[in-house]
Formats: C-alpha cells, structure tokens, sequence
C-alpha cells in the first residue's frame, strides 16, 4: 500500500478499511499520536488502552516480540501490539531480518503498531535511513505508513480557533498565526501553549498581548521578527526588538547567527522566484523537510526586498560575527551598528 496522509489515514479508518500493520511517524508529534490512538480506538473500541500491550522500541527484545505477535487473543478480537521509537537502525542484521519475516507472516487476529515521536527516521534528510526503510517498507507491504508532517499557517490557525473555543475561549486570526509564530508551527508546543492561555483567559479573548506576555518566545522566532522588520524596513520595530534580545541577555552571536538563517532564507526564496522556482524547489534543494512554514515565510517576506539588498545584508551580518568574534569591541554597539545598516541598504533598494 502506497504511503497515506493523515487525512487519507483517517478517510480510510473511518470508512472500515482497517489494516493489520501500521508505522505512523513525522515531524507533527501530536497529529503521530492522534492518528495512532485513532487507529487503536477503531480497532479496539473505546477502552482501547486497555486492550493493547505497549512496548518501549528503545528496549525490544526482537524474539520476544516475535512470539508476542503469534500469541492468541484470548478475550478480544485482536491480539493488539503498540511499539513507540522502533528504530531499526539500532538493529542487529539478524534482528531486523527476523522482525520484517514476523511482520511479512503477521497472523490475522494480530494488530501491529509502530509510532515514531522521539526521533527523525530521516535524520534531516529526504528519505528515512536504510534499516527505518526496511522497516517500514515490511509494514507497507501488508499495511499502512503514514507520514505526518507540519501543518500549514492555515490549517493551524483552523485548529487553534477550533480548540480555543472548546475551550471557552476565542481568538483572532492575527493572534492565532503570532502563536503559529512563536510555536515555529510545532503542533505539541501550541496545544500546550494554548491550554495555557485559555487557563490564563477564563472563556474570554485571547489577545496579541497575552501570547507576548505568557508564550515563551526562542531567539529563532525574535530573529525571524528582526529580519522581517527589518526587510520591510521597519526601524522602530526593528530596534524593539533588538532590544529585547538584548534585554533578555542573548549571546551576541547567536542573535547574529539566528539573523543570518532568516537572511539565507530570504535569499534563497527570492533567487529562487527570480528563476521561476516554487516553494517545493527550495524545500527540496535545501534540505528544509519539516520546516515549510520558513520556506513559505521567506516567499512572502522577500517580495519586498531586492536580491541586491539581500546581497548587501548578509555580507553586513558576516562582518558582525568576525567582528564578534575577533575584536574587542562592545557586542551591544557591534548589534546596533549592523541592524541600522541593514535598514539603511534595503532603503536604498
């Protein structure tokens, strides 16, 4: 069977056509986690926690398991089996041989479900690593993968309105997409954030000015403000923000060092527009699996700014870092110096 989208995972389960074999995994851990109590619950009615026999990945004993998918279900239809951070590659040879022989011989009273959350099969890359592929590949073959990837801007500002008004409590699509922001779109992060600001708000609005007040903001996310401030040239903001930083006590080079990724990524949706390529181009070119929210930012914001301009910034931030690292002079001075440069070349654009 060919790989499933969440959505067509579901299409599937909910419509009967049940499976045997799963291997659910991707970088959206809480859609990893809904999509595998889904298939559980179908399978197993409500009670399925109960019904199902956990078992740690990291801790497999392969024979064991071997004998565990052979065993008879004595008081259910299915003989249920749940595997969490199965990776292959920490597999002996033989191991892994003897696991994909199991699986091909799966018996049709036993239910097989491995979820990855702990852990990247790919390991940054396009594809999983050979012996994860193997693995699933097996699983494929007399079931289901499914791969979950990070949602769109869109479709988590949907869930986030959804969820908040379940909660008791409503929310604009401004501040919805300033929480995607903050979250860099990692579902786990903005279910737990949310809770937390609905708790905050006691079924009321939920206003910009909480996310900035309770939402624990990385220098990642401050640095993708300061670059998009500063590349529609905005200097109050731009200089806001930079203060910030600088009040909360960043190191110096790494507010340069997180800058420099926006800058790249500008620089690469621009060039890229500039040669009639799409968003899925840079993704794929520039290793940017799980991270098309910054591809698709970088696209929007870099309409604004020349491939000069662009050109221009990344050579100033080149010079903040070797001046950062290499002379005495003060960081604070060194930071303002550039960013005020950087506003005055995309002005000039």
């Amino acid at each position: 069977m060919a790989e499933l989208s969440p959505a067509e995972l579901l299409k599937k389960i909910k419509s009967g056509e049940l499976s045997r074999a799963y291997y659910i995994y991707g970088k959206d851990i809480v859609t990893v986690e809904n999509a595998s109590k889904a298939v559980l619950k179908k399978h197993l009615g409500k009670n399925w926690e109960s019904e199902v026999t956990k078992l740690n990945g990291s801790e497999l004993d392969v024979s064991a398991l071997c004998d565990m998918l052979e065993m008879c279900p004595m008081f259910s239809e299915w003989n249920a089996v749940l595997i969490n951070d199965l990776n292959a590659e920490e597999l002996l040879a033989d191991d892994l041989k003897t696991l994909t022989k199991a699986i091909a011989d799966l018996p049709d009273y036993t239910l097989l479900v491995v979820n990855i959350t702990g852990f990247d099969v790919k390991k940054g890359k396009k594809t999983m690593t050979q012996k994860n592929k193997k693995l699933a590949d097996s699983i494929s073959k007399i079931g289901v993968v499914c791969e979950c990837g990070l949602k769109t801007v869109p479709v988590l500002v949907k869930s986030i309105t959804d969820k908040a008004q379940k909660l008791g409590c409503s929310i604009s699509k401004k501040a919805a997409e300033m929480l995607v922001e903050s979250c860099h779109s990692d579902s786990m992060v903005i279910e737990n954030e949310l809770e937390k600001l609905c708790a905050y708000r006691e079924n009321d609005e939920i206003r910009p000015e909480d996310i900035e007040e309770l939402v624990a903001v990385s220098i990642e996310t401050d640095a993708f403000r300061l670059s998009r401030a500063i590349a529609s040239y905005n200097p109050s903001g731009a200089m806001e923000i930079l203060n910030r930083l600088i009040q909360k006590k960043e190191e110096p080079v790494s507010i340069i060092n997180a800058v420099s990724m926006s800058f790249l990524d500008l620089y690469r949706a621009r060039t890229a527009m500039a040669a009639n390529k799409r968003a899925a181009d840079v993704i794929e070119d520039f290793g940017y699996a799980g991270r098309q929210f910054a591809v698709d930012n970088a696209f929007r914001d870099s309409r604004r700014i020349s491939i000069e301009s662009l050109r221009k910034c990344i050579q100033l931030l080149r010079n903040a870092d070797r001046s950062l690292k290499n002379t005495g002079a003060i960081p604070t001075l060194i930071l303002e110096k550039t960013v005020t440069e950087m506003l005055m070349a995309v002005r000039r654009k």
